[in-house]
């Protein structure tokens, strides 16, 4: 995969596998009960693979992750592993009881049937699964624990956040507790360290008191806190709201606009990108075509001319959708910008590209070859680039 339009996250998984693997997690087909004695035989904690047939990070994990070496070899040591189909068998049963409402849920269950930790999802690091198993592992961090001692009241910030993390990665709501919490602190003390940490991490909702106080003193938070960190925080939450309107079935203009209103009225200084921002992820998810090249034509280098992965993300995106030479040069301008910025693989191919079209031909073979030597530098595949090479070379 090149390049993909992201918006709200920008993220690079860096996977450790593949080549000179060759162990895997051995999963137990034994009934529970079974299970559940040799893990009071061998005081260990059951590991269970929560999967479904069709679930497609189900299959992936089971082929990329639970075939490492290093996983294999810590879970095979450490866990009575199993794993269940969710939806036939006793597995019907497992799902009922440890409440397993989506796929994949990695259990960690002790010899008394006690769900011990629960994590959904397929993590794409090693490390994520040596220290899930930790997690269970280790007493008073599971989530079960972690709970436990929240609902026994202990208001302790700390204590929060672990909760929240807790929930967060079993998939479970942390509207309730987060709300909570604020309850109990005055305004003047949303901005302590601690309540920083909290809101930074887990508020999302832009109507909430703890929101609007910490739009209203974006300068006192800059003060204390990295001016990068509270207006990201910001425009994320924003812009997370409006993106969620123009993805709901049930979209409405009126409140999209009433929406925006309120953006622009919060006296965010960043409220006009944020909303450019969403207009062009709504453009380009309802294939709107000539308002996405539009708005991104005028807007880009307003808003994003210093950020190399966005002006690369937009100038693939035109690169794709249109052989219009106003567009195309201008995506060019975008894409030579972020190669002077931050030069990588994947935005020295689109250059590479984007010259190719432009009947640039000398340039661009120079330039895909430089994507390529990238690419090997970096470890990445080089498939794509090498098919685009291969097209260059081939042309008359």
């Amino acid at each position: 995969m090149r390049k993909i339009f992201f918006i709200l996250l920008i993220s690079v998984l860096s996977i450790t596998g593949g080549s000179g693997q060759n162990r895997s997690i051995t999963f137990r087909e034994q009934p529970f009960k079974e299970l559940q004695a040799l893990a009071k035989s061998q005081n260990k904690l059951i590991f269970i693979d929560a999967y479904a047939t069709w679930c497609g990070p189900c299959k992936w994990m089971s082929a990329n992750m639970f075939t490492n070496d290093s996983i294999a070899d810590y879970y095979n040591k450490t866990f009575i592993c199993s794993k269940y189909d969710m939806e036939k068998g006793e597995g019907l049963e497992l799902r009922s009881r440890y409440e397993v409402k989506a796929y994949p849920t990695l259990l960690f269950i002790d010899a008394n049937g006690n769900m011990v930790h629960k994590r959904v999802g397929a993590p794409q690091k090693v490390q994520e699964y040596l220290e899930m198993g930790q997690t269970a592992l280790t007493p008073g961090q599971g989530l079960a624990a972690v709970a436990k001692k929240y609902d026994a009241g202990n208001p302790d910030p700390q204590l929060l956040m672990l909760y929240l993390k807790r929930l967060q990665e079993a998939y479970m709501p942390v509207t309730e507790p987060l709300a909570k919490y604020f309850t109990t602190q005055k305004d003047e003390n949303l901005i302590s360290s601690a309540n920083w940490k909290i809101i930074y991490s887990y508020t999302d909702d832009m109507k909430s008191r703890e929101f609007r106080y910490l739009v209203k003193n974006q300068d006192n938070f800059t003060k204390l806190y990295t001016k990068d960190s509270v207006e990201g925080k910001i425009s994320q939450v924003f812009l997370r709201t409006l993106i969620t309107l123009t993805r709901n079935p049930n979209f409405s203009e009126e409140n999209y606009s009433t929406t925006k209103q309120a953006v622009r009225a919060s006296g965010f200084s960043g409220a006009e990108k944020v909303i450019f921002t969403a207009d062009i992820n709504m453009y380009l998810s309802r294939n709107q075509a000539d308002k996405f090249l539009e708005a991104v034509y005028t807007g880009t280098d307003k808003y994003y001319k210093d950020d190399p992965q966005m002006l690369n993300s937009m100038a693939w995106q035109i690169f794709s959708m249109t052989d219009d030479e106003k567009y195309t040069r201008k995506a060019l301008d975008w894409a030579k910008r972020s190669v002077d910025l931050k030069g990588e693989a994947a935005n020295t191919d689109t250059y590479a590209q984007l010259l190719f079209k432009l009947g640039r031909k000398d340039e661009a073979l120079k330039n895909e070859l430089k994507a390529i030597e990238l690419a090997k530098n970096a470890g990445l595949e080089t498939k794509e680039y090498d098919q685009a090479l291969a097209k260059m070379q081939g042309s008359e």
